[in-house]
């Protein structure tokens, strides 16, 4: 059969039939992920080049293969170094090989290694010596730790030696306008001329400019400007060419049939064809295990012993088979197990052959059993589906793999039962370009922009149990699992995944109560709204055009950290915004919160932090060129100084880390507590949320008004935020008080709690002293249980300064209001009682947490004065004044009960006995 090389990129192919040698690609650029391997004697589809587009990389090659073992050190260093020195003095991205000799040119042999450490810590040293001082740190952004490329002989077993490659990216943001200089490079040669030497890249080496004509030195010296600019130009060029993928939501679609859940898959079983893993993809490869496997032919002759065999050795459910085996045993096999079919060597001591020779000594047993497992597909197009994994580069036009492929093809007829899974797009135009060439086929359904690692953690997103499992994060198109390990060592942050809150069951109504009665919001409260039949989560007008304006322009910005601030009065919902905004973009984002751990806000913490949002923004993307950018929520951060720093930290991290995007790979949700907005105005990168609600607002609350059932006593903390409306207020209290009981203790107890908040907005009762009063014990149930009906009016919280206490308090000023006035004009409950029964239950001051604060609100209330706008100053307390207008002469009670909770020698108490004398005249 006559074959003929695709052409790809503008290399010049030459078939594998016609030639003991075939082209290859080089291993991908500044990537150590891909697992990819190079055949012995294949040769490099790219020559030793100058510069070209400055992006694309410029490639040198060294045998390495004759070199003495004591120089062998030294070689790879001084070739490194100044290869490396004249890509960075050019600008340009550059790869040099070892192990690649120049005739045949770009030819691969590989050369053996001990030790692969050596050649780092060499490297690393080198650089040190012979780059300035200022540069070095530089020089080690720039060149990257050696590669050690796996070299397989032609019949995909190991050849036991290494292409060895150094990658050098001078991004324009590390290299600036600096000159790099070379000093001893030449140290242990008799003649030494220069101290320094100046480097670049001249067609397809790397020439020295020192000795060379002055013109020509100064030309590349005097104005580095140029090559700088046109460095950063081909860099935002590139940036702006990469696409966003949609292979996640591909491979979603296709390995499910369509119906995007591998529990309710069209597909009933499933065969997968692989060629020669790499032991590093093994991992990323156990979305196989939950796959219903019937069968999967092998290609890889060691994968028993350390390939894709070994995932399944536990599995007693895997029966092995050569061809020929597997032919003899199908009609008694039990179909529950998966087939597992050595179609290239590997078992019963049989050698693997060449590919040039596999279709005429196997490709015969292999169409038996393609044509046996195709069988059940007939009349049944959604019986299995067929899974090519391209584990690694198909690069020859006879390779096995293509053959197989059109055994399948020809025995199904259509496409639709075969999916082809390739973690590189590299590989992926091989294989396309090689089915084309030698079948004329035109592969329809592929995945190729995601990792191996994106793919597994994709697909075992689709499985229900897995989903409500494990934590999946947006990568691409796809998802990762966010590993336990690594969330906390982001201890720092709290990351929003994208299945957050699923696979638990809390209870709903309480979650939502504690919510509308001021609690802050929680995840659950925006994931309850968007389940079937929910009530949609109320919506300032603010959130549509942060989503929709802000957040989008503020993406067009060309630096690595952006924020935009959301200006919020106390109790407004600037927090719940943010977190809104979080929740809706949790799948384009990598959404995540400052705990407020950071409160210190030191330098250190906020190195940390940027550290780990870092960490965050790269984890399983550290090889793509694009990535998901992280959107940080700081509620806690306060001083806008601060939020700054955390900026320039973010910023100096990701320049650190060589980190470069065109567009902000860190944006900051910045909450700001402000006194008012009405002085407030939005801007580009602010909004401003007060308590006033627009007429759509509003509308928004009437429906849940009408949704919610006892909606107006439910929703009330919530409104009350908004001064939606008095009248609300005053119905909701009114209906809570009927029936009032001041004989009984919890209406005592709340009785004293609007008392205080009335009087002294900042006072409370601790959550144990009022259970105590109640007479609750832990087996008798919660304070919000013993208050009853009139837990509605309020709330408990915790102390912001002492975390660790919690205290009950009502839940909005008005309510305070609202309630006194009715106790006393419908229960005949007057203010004298219930102070009286504050100031003479001894109780509420026997704990000795927080009872200095405690003491300081009843001091308050009784001696602190109101001063009037007319200029007028009244003596005694509002508190003491509303008690004579109410209830003349009782006032004289309340102070002398008041008097025995102070020494003798403060100023309250003589302030307390000048009053009840005054009563007394």
């Amino acid at each position: 059969m006559e074959t003929s090389k695709p052409q790809v990129e503008g290399a010049e192919y030459k078939t594998a039939v016609s030639s003991e040698h075939h082209s290859v690609k080089p291993y991908p650029f500044c990537r150590f992920d891909a697992k990819h391997m190079y055949i012995e004697n294949s040769i490099f589809n790219v020559t030793e080049t100058g510069p070209i587009d400055l992006i694309q990389p410029c490639h040198e090659y060294k045998a390495f293969t004759n070199t003495p073992e004591e120089k062998r050190m030294k070689k790879f260093t001084d070739e490194v170094i100044r290869f490396a020195a004249a890509c960075m003095n050019s600008r340009t991205n550059g790869t040099i090989h070892f192990g690649v000799i120049d005739e045949p040119h770009g030819q691969i042999l590989g050369v053996s290694v001990q030790k692969t450490d050596k050649f780092d810590t060499a490297l690393s040293h080198a650089i040190e010596t012979h780059f300035s001082q200022g540069h070095v740190q530089t020089a080690k952004i720039c060149i990257k730790p050696p590669r050690f490329v796996e070299v397989l002989k032609a019949d995909k077993t190991p050849a036991k030696k290494y292409v060895i490659e150094v990658d050098v990216e001078p991004s324009s943001v590390v290299c600036k306008d600096y000159l790099f200089y070379i000093s001893n490079l030449n140290k242990d040669e008799k003649k030494k001329k220069y101290d320094k030497t100046f480097f670049i890249r001249d067609r397809g080496s790397s020439s020295s400019l020192s000795g060379k004509p002055l013109e020509k030195y100064e030309k590349n010296t005097k104005d580095i400007s140029h090559p700088c600019q046109l460095r950063k130009e081909a860099e935002e060029k590139h940036l702006s060419a990469v696409k966003n993928s949609v292979h996640g939501s591909k491979l979603c679609e296709m390995i499910t049939g369509g119906t995007r859940s591998m529990d309710r898959s069209k597909y009933e079983q499933y065969i997968v064809v692989a060629n020669k893993s790499h032991a590093t993809q093994l991992e990323n490869l156990r979305f196989l295990l939950h796959l219903k496997l019937v069968a999967v032919l092998d290609f890889d002759s060691e994968s028993a012993e350390h390939g894709l065999n070994t995932l399944f050795k536990e599995r007693k459910t895997v029966s092995v088979y050569s061809p020929t085996q597997y032919k003899t045993a199908s009609a008694i096999k039990d179909k529950a197990n998966t087939s597992w079919v050595f179609c290239n060597g590997g078992i019963n001591g049989e050698e693997p052959s060449d590919a040039d020779k596999w279709s005429v000594e196997k490709g015969s047993s292999v169409r038996d059993v393609v044509s046996l497992m195709s069988q059940t597909a007939v009349g049944h197009p959604k019986k299995f589906l067929v899974i090519f994994l391209l584990l690694s580069e198909v690069n020859d036009a006879t390779d096995p793999l293509l053959e197989t492929f059109s055994m399948f093809l020809e025995k199904l007829q259509k496409q639709n039962q075969i999916l082809c899974i390739s973690d590189s797009e590299t590989k992926f135009t091989f294989w396309k370009n090689l089915l084309k060439n030698r079948y004329n086929i035109e592969i329809s359904r592929s995945i190729f922009e995601l990792s191996f690692a994106e793919v597994n953690d994709t697909v075992l997103s689709l499985f229900s149990e897995n989903h409500k499992s494990r934590r999946f994060l947006p990568c691409g198109d796809g998802k990762v699992v966010l590993k336990k390990t690594t969330e906390e060592s982001l201890d720092m942050l709290s990351v929003l995944c994208v299945n957050q809150c699923e696979g638990e069951c809390p209870d709903r109504r309480q979650i939502e109560e504690k919510f509308y009665k001021g609690e802050k919001v929680s995840w659950w409260n925006f994931y309850f709204s968007k389940q079937p039949g929910a009530t949609p989560f109320f919506e300032r007008d603010k959130f549509d055009y942060i989503i929709n304006t802000i957040i989008p322009d503020i993406q067009k910005q060309n630096r690595a950290c952006v924020f935009f601030n959301i200006l919020h009065e106390p109790d407004c919902g600037g927090t719940t915004l943010a977190m809104q905004v979080l929740w809706k973009l949790k799948e384009k984002f990598r959404c995540t919160v400052l705990k407020d751990t950071v409160l210190k806000d030191t330098t250190d913490n906020l190195t940390t932090v940027a550290k780990q949002v870092a960490d965050l923004l790269i984890y399983e993307t550290k090889e793509k060129e694009t990535r998901l950018p992280v959107l940080l929520m700081n509620d806690n951060i306060l001083c806008y100084l601060k939020v700054l720093e955390l900026q320039n930290e973010i910023e100096n991290e990701c320049s650190n880390r060589n980190i470069f995007s065109k567009s902000p790979q860190v944006i900051i949700v910045n909450c700001m507590r402000v006194e008012s907005c009405e002085q407030t105005e939005g801007t580009d990168d602010a909004v401003a949320i007060g308590n006033q609600l627009s007429e759509k607002e509003y509308k928004q609350i009437g429906d849940m008004l009408r949704t919610y059932a006892n909606a107006e006593t439910f929703l009330l903390p919530a409104f009350l935020r908004y001064n939606f409306s008095p009248d609300l207020t005053q119905r909701v209290v009114k209906n809570t008080l009927n029936g009032f009981n001041f004989q009984h203790k919890p209406a005592q107890l709340f009785a004293i709690l609007v008392l205080l908040d009335a009087y002294c907005r900042d006072a409370s009762l601790l959550v144990s002293t009022c259970e105590e009063f109640l007479d609750l014990h832990s087996e008798s149930g919660k304070v919000e249980d013993g208050l009853k009906k009139f837990n509605i009016l309020l709330r408990r919280r915790t102390v912001p300064s002492k975390p660790h206490l919690e205290v009950m308090k009502v839940i909005h000023s008005s309510v305070a209001e609202y309630s006194l006035k009715e106790l006393s004009a419908s229960h005949c409950v007057t203010r004298a009682e219930i102070t009286n029964l504050l100031l003479t239950t001894n109780l509420f001051y026997e704990s000795a947490l927080g009872r200095k604060h405690f003491m300081q609100n009843i001091q308050s209330m009784l001696v602190k004065r109101q001063n009037l706008a007319n200029g007028e100053d009244f003596t005694l307390s509002p508190l003491i004044q509303h008690i004579i207008r109410e209830t003349p002469g009782r006032e004289g009670t309340v102070l002398l009960n008041a008097k025995k909770w102070f020494t003798p020698d403060t100023a309250i108490l003589q302030f307390l006995d000048r009053n009840i004398n005054l009563e007394r005249s």
